[in-house]
């Protein structure tokens, strides 16, 4: 059995991901969780990683199911704590499992972050059509256009959390009908297999999913 460390930027376990991750992994690969803020309470962290001006906002889930939405620069040195820890125990690969920007982060084995994959095989599929993106938080909304900018790609930006309501998912999604967008990318780790049902069948569009994307990669390199 080989080993695949999921790291979440959230708490551990992400019971809300793991069975659509497990579902793409081959046989013979066992996904072990990490979560970056197992040690810290929501109260913490609105503290102690509230964004500062001018950073990276990212959105995850804590273990009561509660959104957490932080600073992505405040968070690295923890992610790196948990790369670490996963290497230390053995780990054979590790998925990020967060859709955000990173710097680079020290690794000995492979580290599987979504962010550039995603973009890649977006930019690949759009042939230079405009594509939707969906992102959690409002204030992800201006970064996502910046960020898919740069990466070559024309969006289309609508906004529905995967940690509230599913018919926020719903309303955004068929906000796209009619809009001649290529595909819908689901831009956090935290939409779900059943929710990518619910943004195609509301869209009208072919959804991209990172959370089954990223799986289906890591099990394509050690299964």
């Amino acid at each position: 059995m080989r080993s695949i460390a999921g790291i979440t930027v959230g708490q551990s376990p992400r019971i809300d991901m793991t069975d659509d991750i497990r579902s793409k992994l081959a046989p013979g690969l066992e996904l072990i969780e990490y979560g970056t803020l197992d040690d810290m309470t929501l109260e913490e962290v609105e503290r102690e990683l509230k964004p500062l001006p001018g950073d990276e906002v990212l959105v995850s889930r804590m273990r009561d199911g509660r959104q957490a939405t932080f600073s992505g620069t405040r968070i690295v040195p923890l992610v790196q704590k948990r790369i670490d820890e996963a290497e230390a125990a053995g780990a054979d690969a590790i998925i990020l499992l967060c859709t955000g920007g990173f710097p680079e982060l020290r690794h000995k084995v492979p580290l599987i972050i979504p962010q550039p994959l995603f973009y890649s095989v977006a930019h690949a599929l759009a042939g230079g059509r405009t594509i939707a993106v969906m992102v959690p938080d409002k204030a992800q909304v201006e970064q996502a256009r910046a960020w898919w900018g740069d990466a070559g790609l024309s969006i289309q930006v609508v906004q529905a959390s995967p940690y509230g309501d599913l018919d926020a998912i719903a309303h955004a999604a068929r906000s796209l009908r009619g809009s001649n967008c290529a595909f819908l990318c689901l831009d956090c780790m935290g939409f779900s297999v059943s929710m990518r049902d619910i943004a195609r069948r509301e869209s009208g569009l072919d959804v991209l999913l990172p959370r089954t994307l990223v799986a289906s990669t890591v099990s394509e390199l050690l299964g």
